[in-house]
């Protein structure tokens, strides 16, 4: 009696190493395989058996694949299949969902036995569902196998259905991280799409305004359309740095404003020869949703300067981005042409200017003493 105990009590240890070890390795590991091999060591070990392996079932609902396994030579593991049929215990314990044991299989007159089992000289065995998710159907069998004729107690029932249920909650958690990599990887996919169009819906309404622009009869027409084409170039630059840099959630303000300047000097060729640019900027990472109308406020200042402030002659235009302490920045614009007018307000781009400061809860300071015209946005970065 005494040694039964005792036999019992390290029985039972086995069986608690084996749940707690399996336990932390479901946890740990993101790879289905290796989850599925080390549970067939660690049950076999549990249950002192020769053999243990996972079947899973497959698409047709009525075939199971030797997945995973322990003990069993090679081209067994991920080569054989079994028919889940009413006349095998696979089968019968995936329609009623209980557990199926076999005392001795050279007695067995319920069940089939897969003749490769027979072969490698199994006496017992005994499988249990791995069961689904919630309205799915089970993922497979998870069986132990051994050479000796054996009498699987309670205990170890009880025990071999505590870890199949780890093994089906192990299972689920790496199909549903499947499933929304999948998703992730589709809503990258489309949004990568739909970046792709907006930037040709982008260059479409560019070439338009210009054809546009070229066909008016009217100076002041053609001037209309070409600053409206500067202010969505504006926009499609932005769009590009976004959609070539691979992150839709920010941009940085500091190459996006040196690029926009840039381009709307090229823009105007015959200012570009007479008209020095000088760029101070330092880099900060801002939302589109920012960026946009402070790339907005860059075409208008910059259009206006070199419309208004040189009277053809030279001059320069500078750009001053820097931080400031408590999540603030500062950019400042600036020229030394003839300075504001008399009202500074009275132009569509200077009122433009002030309504996209507002959009930002920007302070826009100007500032036209002492010759040329200045322009100071203070503004907190990281929130419109």
């Amino acid at each position: 009696m005494v040694d039964q105990d005792e036999a019992g009590r390290e029985r039972l240890l086995a069986q608690q190493t084996a749940l707690a070890r399996f336990g932390e390795l479901a946890l740990r590991s993101d790879d289905l395989q290796e989850i599925l091999d080390d549970a067939c060591h660690l049950v076999a070990e549990g249950l002192g058996t020769d053999f243990a392996k996972v079947m899973e079932l497959q698409r047709d609902g009525r075939t199971l694949l030797v997945r995973a396994g322990t003990g069993w030579r090679p081209g067994v593991v991920g080569q054989t299949t079994v028919r889940a049929e009413e006349t095998s215990s696979e089968g019968h314990a995936l329609r009623t969902g209980e557990p199926v044991i076999c005392t001795d299989t050279e007695a067995e007159d319920r069940f089939s036995i897969p003749a490769f089992v027979r072969e490698h000289g199994v006496r017992s065995l005994v499988n249990v569902v791995v069961i689904g998710a919630e309205g799915k159907p089970p993922y497979g069998v998870l069986e132990v196998d051994s050479r000796e004729v054996r009498e699987f107690t309670a205990d170890d029932i009880a025990f071999l259905r505590t870890y199949a249920n780890m093994l089906a909650s192990a299972v689920e958690r790496l199909g549903a991280a499947a499933e929304l990599r999948r998703r992730a990887d589709d809503n990258e996919r489309l949004l990568r799409e739909l970046q792709h169009r907006v930037k040709n819906n982008l260059q479409v309404i560019v070439g338009l305004v210009a054809v546009q622009q070229r066909r008016a009869r009217h100076l002041e027409a053609r001037q209309a359309l070409r600053a409206i084409g500067q202010r969505v170039e504006a926009l499609r630059l932005l769009h590009d740095k976004l959609y070539l840099g691979g992150e839709v959630d920010r941009v940085d303000l500091g190459a996006y404003l040196t690029e926009l300047a840039g381009s709307l000097l090229r823009f105007h060729e015959e200012d570009g020869t007479r008209i020095r640019l000088v760029l101070e900027v330092k880099k900060l990472t801002i939302s589109p949703e920012q960026a946009a109308p402070l790339g907005l406020i860059v075409n208008e200042f910059i259009t206006n300067s070199l419309k208004y402030a040189f009277e053809g002659e030279q001059g320069t235009i500078g750009l001053r981005l820097e931080t400031l302490k408590s999540a603030m920045a500062q950019l400042t614009l600036w020229d030394d042409g003839g300075g504001l007018p008399p009202e500074p307000l009275g132009g569509t781009g200077m009122r433009m200017i002030e309504g996209l400061a507002r959009q930002l809860s920007a302070t826009a300071h100007w500032d036209g003493t002492g010759g040329g015209t200045r322009l100071t946005l203070t503004l907190r970065h990281g929130r419109v």
